[in-house]
């Protein structure tokens, strides 16, 4: 190509940007700081390819918008430079088959940010100067920085950096790898990838997690000159986080009609249900709170963590079952058919893999956080078997994703705040191996009362002995097939497009029936529990939970407006779950471990009695309990649920502070 032609098409490209960009080019002139004007690749390359029947990625395409990127900041400095990079890139490659042969090619794809450096500097021009006539030389840095070997004014072959005078750009590396719903067989691929200027910049905001468009060159490098090791390196011309990781481009304009046809399926609701999980037999309840949890409540339209108006979305599921009752199947069926789901196991899992942790970064020598397991699972679901085999700090770490939907750390001094809108589904064995509903809940599990009230539905799975129940399971599962294809379920990938289209296109509101209908079971339910001493109401948060209950009721059949009969569905299912673990919803608090009026008297009397006995000399400590230990024995008779440790244990930590 003669320099004429690309000159051409170098002043084609500016005048594309300067009559369609106008009004950003104005306002970033107007900035103080870096700004980026994003280019839409399919306009640009409809004008590019009709002036000269090519397209603009083909070649030269780097240079021409560094042409414009010049042209547009003349007279500007590196602290108000106006950078452009194209978006809208039709994906060309899947991260996971990437391989040499794709070497020195431009990728476009989708990936997820496993962990990124702090922000770096590098030479982008060094400055020598001439030891024997002072005369100043500036050389481009490509790989490393070379002095010069001769000087043109008096020949002279020393010199000195002057880092003062030369110029230098941020970067900073990723680690990338495929977003969850794009794996396959649950396999994953890390890429190194480098990015420098505005993109590596304080004012361009990436963090763990995110799910972001990639378009860059795809190289194998040698990273140390003085090694043969080589390895595969994407140098980034752009990184941009997509509003939302369930992003429909995989659903075509056909399917979305076909969703919305299904829709209107009277049948729509049992067809999602028998489809969740076809091989499992029984369980509907179960099956019913889990697909509910798929379709969560109404997220924010804006990309954040919440917005300032709304509760959390996510809804999270806890299911405690005797061993080998089948909550490991349960969770293998649902990765089958989520569209975006990890699996962990509590046995192996410490606090730093959940969450986040701080790794040193083999590049650059420096601490980066890479995110844990529930960021990793952003805006879908993170199933845990042996829940209960995690640490209890460990089970603690998830409080605040399970109810701020952020994961906060402060590691190897870094400070980060990343994105975990995450539902949990999670399994736990009782303590005792059998699950007893008329034994203190939180007694039989391993689990902190504050994480165990963050959970809208708990379920146990009892294994009971009922001679025609285990005839029909047993027939089930030795003629598996024959069970599954009595079923009428939907095809697995559209499933999982229904729930991802129902996630980002459909938000009901609770109508002032429904409204009330939540209202009233709320109210009702707490007063009834006012008359009974012993009674453990349900709270706010029980109410919130019922409300996505709700929402996500609706949204199973695509419903603008969240009616009446979806609140007395959720309230089902809400009492269903209550029903399996021995609890109502006026004993619901137990759940969230409220006392019962009895149970604060007693704690009360129990004070009184310590500190009066702690004040007399003569009494040593264990006789001052036991004396407690049998008042309280004596004023809880007749009492229901009374657990005289548990009030002598709560009043004693009350009046040591």
């Amino acid at each position: 190509m003669s320099n004429v032609d690309n000159n051409d098409e170098k002043k084609a490209v500016l005048r594309f940007v300067i009559d369609n960009y106008r009004e950003q080019l104005k306002t970033a002139k107007e900035e103080i700081k870096p700004s980026k004007i994003s280019i839409d690749y399919t306009l640009l390359n409809h004008y590019y390819n009709q002036k000269f029947s090519k397209d603009f990625l083909q070649k030269n395409y780097r240079m021409n918008l560094k042409y414009v990127e010049n042209r547009i900041n003349k007279g500007r400095n590196d602290k108000n430079y106006i950078s452009l990079s194209l978006v809208e890139v039709p994906p060309n490659v899947l991260l996971h088959d990437l391989d040499a042969s794709y070497n020195g090619q431009l990728i476009s794809t989708k990936a997820m940010i496993k962990n990124i450096t702090p922000i770096q500097v590098k030479p982008k021009t060094v400055a020598w100067e001439c030891r024997g006539c002072t005369r100043l030389q500036y050389i481009e840095v490509e790989k490393q920085i070379v002095e010069p070997s001769l000087c043109p004014e008096c020949g002279g072959r020393s010199f000195r950096l002057l880092p003062e005078s030369s110029t230098y750009h941020n970067v900073r590396y990723v680690k990338l790898e495929e977003p969850l719903e794009l794996r396959s067989g649950g396999n994953s691929r890390e890429f190194k990838g480098y990015m420098e200027d505005y993109l590596a910049g304080p004012h361009h905001n990436l963090k763990p997690g995110d799910v972001v468009d990639i378009l860059g060159t795809f190289n194998v490098e040698r990273l140390n000159p003085n090694k043969q090791d080589f390895e595969f390196m994407i140098n980034l011309h752009n990184i941009t986080p997509v509003n939302d990781s369930f992003e429909d481009y995989r659903i075509t304009e056909s399917d979305k009609e076909m969703i919305r046809e299904m829709s209107k399926d009277p049948n729509i609701y049992r067809k999602l249900v028998d489809t969740l999980m076809p091989e499992i037999y029984g369980y509907d309840v179960v099956k019913e709170g889990l697909l509910l949890q798929l379709f969560e409540g109404n997220r924010p339209f804006e990309d954040s963590f919440k917005s300032d108006y709304m509760d959390r979305w996510t809804i999270h599921v806890l299911l405690i079952g005797d061993p080998g009752i089948g909550k490991s199947q349960i969770i293998s069926a649902l990765k089958k058919r989520a569209p975006k789901i990890i699996s962990i196991a509590g046995t192996n899992t410490s606090q730093a893999g959940l969450t986040s942790s701080a790794v040193k970064d083999e590049l650059t020598g420096t601490w980066a956080m890479e995110a844990g397991a529930i960021v990793l699972a952003d805006t879908g679901i993170l199933c845990i078997d042996e829940y209960d085999k995690l640490t209890p700090s460990a089970q603690k770490s998830l409080n605040e994703p399970m109810e701020q939907l952020s994961v906060s750390s402060a590691k190897a001094n870094l400070v980060q705040t990343m994105s975990a809108r995450t539902s949990l589904l999670v399994c736990a064995n009782p303590k005792y191996s059998r699950f007893d509903k008329y034994q203190d809940l939180t007694k039989q599990i391993d689990i902190p009362d504050s994480n165990l009230s963050r959970f809208d539905l708990v379920f146990a799975l009892e294994d009971k002995i009922d001679k025609e129940k285990d005839t029909r399971l047993a027939t089930n599962l030795l003629h598996k097939e024959n069970f599954i294809n009595e079923v009428d379920v939907i095809d697995t990938d559209l499933f999982k497009k229904y729930i991802t289209y129902a996630k980002t296109e459909c938000f009901p509101i609770l109508e002032e029936s429904a409204c009330k209908c939540l209202v009233d079971f709320y109210v009702n339910t707490r007063q009834t529990a006012l008359r009974d001493g012993s009674a453990k109401p349900i709270t706010t948060r029980d109410l919130m939970a019922l409300e996505r209950l709700t929402i996500a009721r609706a949204k199973t059949e695509l419903r603008d407006i969240a009616s009446i009969s979806d609140a007395e569905h959720a309230i089902r299912i809400y009492k269903e779950a209550l029903k399996t673990i021995g609890l109502t919803p006026e004993t619901a608090g137990e759940k969230e471990n409220v006392l019962s009026n009895n149970e604060a008297e007693l704690i009360q009397e129990a004070e009184g009695m310590i500190e009066h006995f702690r004040s007399m000399d003569g009494m040593f400590e264990d006789d001052i309990m036991i004396h407690v230990r049998h008042e309280i024995g004596v004023m809880s008779k007749g009492m229901k649920n009374i657990d005289v440790d548990k009030i002598l244990e709560a009043a004693v930590k009350n009046v040591d502070g």
